[in-house]
């Protein structure tokens, strides 16, 4: 058995599919090379479909590698919980994984190496191709920019990053930036942010597909009144910030409600030549 020294930190709450619950767990242990620890923070109380899956995983996969348990006894949100379990991760290096999605077999080994390779990286993501069914079978890809500049002025817009394929150095995430803030919506965004305000050359992304990750209702989730607002209250953070320009902010905003408020046909449209690198 081939190991990473590496740590993979999960979250999940009550919402979450069964089934893919374990998918995504299961494309984690069948790695090429498989991580020494999984973080798995349970994001409140668990449905009991839910806790039957983990506890199938639990005991098919603990002798396999060491399985860390968070228990959130109320609903915190996805930065707050994210931070939680990154205080549990014991290896220097700590791979996202959402709890819906299908982790490609090289993933883990392919972002291990980049980081031996090149060690002055913080921050590594990669490609992700989208699907409906069966992760097999992509009916697109999202691809983020490679060359550390275009990194940075790809951000100043849209995410430089698919949340759901990075791995990064765990001390210089919690210890250094502190971590993720609780932004709903956007943790991922504005620790990106803060990370190239410190070091514009600190995130890496590989032209490979790392992860699978379902889109059949993404179109739906990322519209309405909701989205609308956590659109703005996380621009004008990252403003106040000063991670943003106040033209950053203004387009952002504007962008953003308008295609929150569009019927969802013309969002998923947009979505598909504008949001997708």
């Amino acid at each position: 058995m081939n190991y990473a020294t590496v740590s993979v930190l999960m979250s999940v709450y009550f919402k979450e599919d069964p089934e893919n619950f374990l998918e995504a767990m299961v494309s984690i242990v069948k790695q090429t090379r498989v991580p020494k620890q999984f973080v798995i923070v349970c994001d409140g109380k668990l449905t009991s479909a839910l806790e039957e899956k983990l506890e199938y995983f639990v005991s098919s996969y603990e002798n396999l590698l060491e399985i860390t348990l968070v228990r959130l006894k109320q609903r915190r949100n996805l930065g707050v919980a994210l931070n939680c379990g990154l205080k549990k991760c014991k290896f220097p290096l700590v791979a996202r994984m959402d709890s819906d999605d299908h982790a490609l077999p090289d993933r883990i080994a392919l972002q291990e190496d980049y980081f031996k390779q090149n060690p002055h990286a913080r921050v590594l993501g990669g490609v992700i191709q989208e699907y409906v069914d069966t992760w097999e079978n992509p009916v697109s890809y999202r691809k983020v920019p490679t060359d550390t500049v275009e990194i940075f002025n790809f951000s100043r817009k849209r995410n430089p990053l698919n949340h759901m394929t990075v791995m990064f150095k765990r001390d210089f995430i919690m210890n250094t930036m502190h971590g993720y803030q609780d932004v709903p919506g956007y943790e991922d965004y504005e620790l990106w942010l803060r990370v190239m305000r410190k070091d514009r050359s600190a995130i890496h992304n590989l032209p490979q597909v790392l992860v699978a990750a379902r889109v059949s209702d993404l179109q739906s989730r990322r519209g309405g009144f909701k989205y609308v607002r956590q659109n703005i209250r996380a621009r004008r953070l990252f403003y106040a910030e000063n991670v943003i320009s106040l033209k950053d902010l203004i387009i952002s905003i504007v962008g953003g409600t308008l295609a929150g408020l569009c019927p969802s046909f013309l969002r998923k449209i947009l979505y598909k030549k504008i949001l997708r690198g």
